[in-house]
C-alpha cells in the first residue's frame, strides 16, 4: 500500500540543488533585489527634487518678506546654497550609484541573452539527435544522410556545451563578485548624502546662531515689558486690589439741611 505524506504528516525531503540551479536561484534573487534598489533610488531622487522645488518656493517667499527679525537676503542665500548642494548630491549619485546600476542591468540583459542562446543550442542539438535516431532505425540506413546528421548533431552539441560552460562561469563570477560590486555603490550613495548634510550644516550654522541670539534678546525684552505692565492676576490679588480701591474712595458729603 502507498502511504501518503499528507496522512502521515511527514514532508518529503528536498532534493539537493545542482550547482546550476543554485547559481540561477542566486542570480534571479540578485536581479530582483537590484531592480528594487534601482526603483528605490529613483523614488528617493524624485523626493529630493520635490524638496528642491519647495526650497525654491521658500526662497521666492523670503525675497518678498521685509521684516522678519533677520536679514532676508542672508536667509535667501542659505536656501539657495542648500538647493545647490542638493543638486550636487543628486549629480554625484547619478554619476556613481545609478551609473553602476545601469551597467549591472546591462549585464543582466547579456545574461538573459546567453540563457536564451544556450536554450536554442540545446533545442537544435535535440532536434538533430532525433534526426540521427530516425536515420539509424531506417532500413537500409541512408549512409550519407546519417553521417551528415551525426556531424551536425556533434557540432550542435559542442555549441551547447560551450554556451552552457560560459553561462555557468559567468554565473559563478556574478555570485562571487556581487558584494564587491554593491559595496562601493552603496558607499558612494551614503557618502553623497553625508557630504550633503555636512555642507548644509556648515551653511546653516551661522544663521542658526543668529536666530538663537535674536530670539534670546527678543524674549528678554518681552519679559521686561511684561514686568513693567501693571497687570494683576489671581483671585487673591484681585480681592486685595478691590479692598485697596474701597479705602481710597472718600465717603460722600451729607446733603445740606435747612432748619
Amino acid at each position: 500500500a502507498v502511504v501518503s505524506t499528507q496522512s502521515t504528516g511527514f514532508r518529503r525531503k528536498k532534493q539537493p540543488q545542482t550547482e546550476e540551479e543554485r547559481l540561477f536561484a542566486e542570480y534571479r534573487k540578485l536581479e530582483k533585489r537590484t531592480q528594487a534598489l534601482s526603483n528605490g533610488i529613483k523614488s528617493w531622487k524624485a523626493s529630493q527634487l520635490n524638496l528642491c522645488k519647495g526650497q525654491n518656493k521658500m526662497s521666492s517667499c523670503l525675497k518678498q518678506v521685509s521684516k522678519i527679525g533677520l536679514d532676508p537676503s542672508a536667509l535667501t542665500r542659505c536656501v539657495d546654497l542648500i538647493t545647490t548642494q542638493r543638486h550636487k548630491m543628486l549629480d554625484d549619485v547619478r554619476l556613481t550609484t545609478q551609473a553602476s546600476m545601469q551597467r549591472l542591468h546591462s549585464l543582466f540583459n547579456n545574461m538573459n541573452g546567453a540563457t536564451k542562446k544556450r536554450a536554442q543550442a540545446k533545442s537544435e542539438a535535440d532536434n538533430l539527435k532525433k534526426k540521427v535516431d530516425k536515420y539509424y532505425h531506417q532500413y537500409p540506413i541512408p549512409i550519407e544522410k546519417y553521417k551528415n546528421a551525426v556531424k551536425l548533431h556533434t557540432e550542435a552539441t559542442e555549441r551547447h556545451t560551450k554556451a552552457h560552460d560560459n553561462l555557468l562561469n559567468d554565473l559563478r563570477c556574478i555570485s562571487k563578485g556581487k558584494y564587491d560590486f554593491f559595496e562601493p555603490c552603496l558607499e558612494s550613495l551614503l557618502l553623497a548624502q553625508l557630504t550633503y548634510y555636512r555642507r548644509v550644516w556648515k551653511t546653516l550654522e551661522p544663521a542658526i546662531h543668529e536666530v538663537e541670539s535674536t530670539e534670546t534678546l527678543s524674549t528678554a525684552a518681552n519679559m521686561e515689558r511684561l514686568k513693567s505692565l501693571s497687570i494683576v492676576t489671581g483671585p487673591q490679588n484681585n480681592l486685595k486690589a478691590r479692598m485697596m480701591s474701597r479705602k481710597s474712595v472718600k465717603a460722600p458729603n451729607p446733603p445740606n439741611t435747612v432748619v
